[in-house]
């Protein structure tokens, strides 16, 4: 199966920059930060992750997907891309579980609420946010990697079975997800165990159709057309609530359709090296911060230095920044490590494993999604 590998640098640094912000809305403690709107709303930068997803793999996968052989190591590919780094991180937890059994070091019961021994088994197979639970489970950010699985399986459903109508059927998609999110989910948007499946299918599938417009009308060269996007994208997670949450994915499209361009002055600013290594992290990112913030928190309870039981506060609101920033550094350092260290070498397995398996007869591009 060909695929399509032009990286799409610009967007990669723009999606580090998304993780960080997901880190910045989950961070328990009391800085200045918590404060801005756009942390406070910080969960919407899931959102981006999705619309990308869905315009990356339609850039990569569309019209390349024509037996079901080619849908499986589609699939095999995608979930080596993510399954070692969750696994490794969810045995972790259950590492943190453990202990708290043997050494009765922590004030919170092992076992319990969200980290039940039952959902071990949804997480492993990466399904526990398809309507199993009734909470977040274990490591809480994982939902949007099971949703997300779910729909790259669709996504090759409809390339293997209906790809001259990809697009009707990509926009029905989209449009049935914000109508679910909207009447369903009891915080619109902000909705993860329970209508998560519905947002990713949602923001997904206009990130496919974003690619198409895409094709059709690149964006100009003009720098203010970037620079109005990102603005705007920044104003509405600052500020936007309610059902009107559910327009995260048209408004992060529109950044995603400018700035696929990598043309003019902010593009060339996402490519510095640094931006470019957080788009390289942001997936180990997304998926380690919410380890750091458990042990931060266990530390935190053994020393009183929480607020409400929910926040740490050293005592003055400047150094709690200085510790939002060590914890950001700390993250993305460990971060680079298991990239290094854990997901490529997965990855790498996972492909060779696949590619002993290779296709057999011609594949026939049927559409271009």
């Amino acid at each position: 199966m060909t695929v399509a590998t032009h990286r799409f640098q610009a967007l990669d640094s723009l999606r580090g920059l998304c993780a960080l912000m997901v880190v910045l809305f989950h961070l328990p403690i009391a800085s200045h930060f918590r404060h801005w709107g756009v942390v406070q709303h910080g969960y919407l930068f899931v959102d981006f992750f999705f619309v990308l997803s869905g315009f990356v793999m339609a850039h990569s996968y569309g019209g390349r997907i024509a037996t079901i052989g080619d849908a499986l190591r589609f699939f095999g590919r995608r979930w080596g891309r993510v399954w070692p780094l969750h696994v490794v991180i969810l045995l972790a937890f259950v590492a943190i579980e453990l202990t708290r059994v043997w050494l009765d070091f922590d004030t919170v019961t092992p076992f319990t609420r969200d980290r039940i021994p039952e959902a071990i088994v949804s997480n492993l197979f990466l399904v526990q946010a398809l309507g199993l639970h009734d909470s977040l489970t274990w490591n809480g950010p994982a939902w949007s990697i099971s949703v997300e699985l779910a729909a790259y399986a669709v996504f090759a459903a409809i390339l293997l079975f209906a790809p001259k109508r990809f697009g009707w059927i990509a926009a029905a998609i989209a449009v049935v997800g914000a109508v679910v999110v909207v009447s369903l989910a009891p915080r619109w948007m902000n909705t993860t165990y329970n209508y998560g499946l519905a947002r990713a299918l949602c923001g997904f599938f206009i990130g496919t159709l974003t690619y198409r417009a895409w094709k059709a009308w690149p964006a100009p060269h003009a720098p203010w057309i970037q620079g109005a996007a990102a603005l705007a994208a920044l104003i509405f997670v600052g500020f936007v609530t309610g059902p009107a949450t559910v327009l995260a994915p048209a408004v992060f499209a529109l950044s995603v359709w400018a700035f696929a361009q990598e043309k003019g002055p902010v593009t060339r600013a996402l490519k510095i090296r640094p931006l470019l290594a957080l788009g390289t992290w942001s997936y180990s990112i997304y998926m380690n911060h919410m380890l750091v913030i458990i042990l931060m928190m266990i530390w935190a309870r053994k020393q009183d230095g929480l607020i409400d039981g929910r926040a740490i506060d050293l005592g003055s609101v400047w150094l709690n920044d200085l510790a939002a920033i060590g914890v950001l550094a700390t993250i993305v350092g460990l971060s680079a490590l298991t990239f290094r260290f854990i997901e490529t070498p997965g990855r790498r397995a996972f492909n060779r494993w696949i590619d002993r398996f290779p296709p057999r007869g011609r594949v026939e591009t049927l559409a271009v999604v």
